[in-house]
């Protein structure tokens, strides 16, 4: 397969280029607006461009990888999937809701694959995790979250209200989707509150979220503090903690941490790469067209952050 990207961003460049030769991208073409050309792996056959539309209606790709500032994600998603390809975008994929809804119904319209980049879930500790649960005839019913760290450098598009920039854009995916992956239901309260603004955007916020039979999720996120990133999962007779939850290295071990009445364990859970798995799950979906999986998670996110918004 061949993988049009629109941006030259840090993530694509650290995160996503060195796994693709393994998962069979064979070559990829970078749209780089500003004209950044950031280094990447010498296995990957790259050809630059400098324009979007133009690209999208030259290239060979069969699939789009959308990786820009936040405030380009709805119109070049909708751009890309019109063109019949399948889209994966960085998360936030979009602003509203409705910018979701309607690229969703485009996708399913046209039989092809749109995800969200949210990847955390795929690490191979999130499974252990939900293991350790039914080991000990439990469930989780209560999840706390922190993922807070220091300020962004002024230059950052995140501290830039046009750019789709702010803490609740940025880091909403991490509190709206930990009730998705281990509850598997929409909240039916959303509490959520600004703790602090720069110039033109919000900086951090807290929310809470209550779930069908007594469950809850509290969650803290921002940049304006040290750095901070775990989650807690609690249920009867086990308490569950992880470390570095939301962007788990992909070279490190992580421990799972559990603690059940007959006293406390560490997992050791070996390197995995949730970038590299979550492209691979995201591939193997493209190969059969429209992926109700990866848009209902999509979708149901969105909802949240909805919400949240509000």
């Amino acid at each position: 397969m061949k993988l049009l990207v629109l941006g030259a961003s840090d993530i694509f460049a650290r995160r996503v280029a060195p796994n693709l030769p393994a998962l069979g991208v064979a070559g990829v073409e970078v749209v780089s607006r500003s004209g950044r050309r950031p280094a990447l792996p010498p296995e990957l056959a790259v050809t630059w461009r400098d324009d979007a539309e133009a690209a999208l209606a030259q290239s060979p790709a069969e699939a789009v990888y959308v990786t820009t500032e936040n405030s380009r994600h709805a119109a070049l998603v909708q751009a890309a999937l019109a063109s019949g390809r399948h889209v994966v975008v960085d998360k936030p994929a979009f602003l509203t809701l409705a910018e979701a809804e309607a690229a969703a119904a485009l996708a399913a319209q046209k039989d092809l694959t749109l995800a969200e980049a949210t990847v955390w879930a795929d690490h191979p500790r999130v499974e252990a995790l939900l293991a350790a649960f039914t080991a000990a005839g439990s469930v989780p019913t209560r999840v706390s979250a922190v993922f807070s760290f220091p300020p962004l450098p002024p230059g950052n598009f995140r501290h830039v209200a046009t750019l789709g920039g702010g803490a609740l854009y940025d880091l909403g995916a991490y509190a709206a989707s930990p009730g998705r992956v281990l509850f598997g239901c929409q909240p039916d309260t959303v509490a959520c509150q600004i703790l602090s603004r720069g110039p033109e955007v919000d900086t951090a916020f807290v929310c809470q979220m209550t779930y069908p039979g007594g469950r809850s999720f509290t969650g803290t996120f921002g940049f304006d503090t040290g750095y901070a990133n775990r989650l807690d999962v609690l249920g009867p007779n086990l308490a569950a903690s992880l470390d570095r939850a939301f962007t788990p290295p992909p070279g490190a071990a992580l421990e799972l941490a559990c603690n059940t009445p007959t006293g406390c364990t560490v997992e050791i859970i070996p390197p995995a790469d949730a970038f590299a798995r979550f492209f691979a799950r995201a591939l193997n979906d493209m190969a059969h067209g429209h992926s109700p999986t990866l848009a209902e998670a999509l979708l149901a996110d969105a909802r949240v952050r909805a919400r949240l918004s509000k």
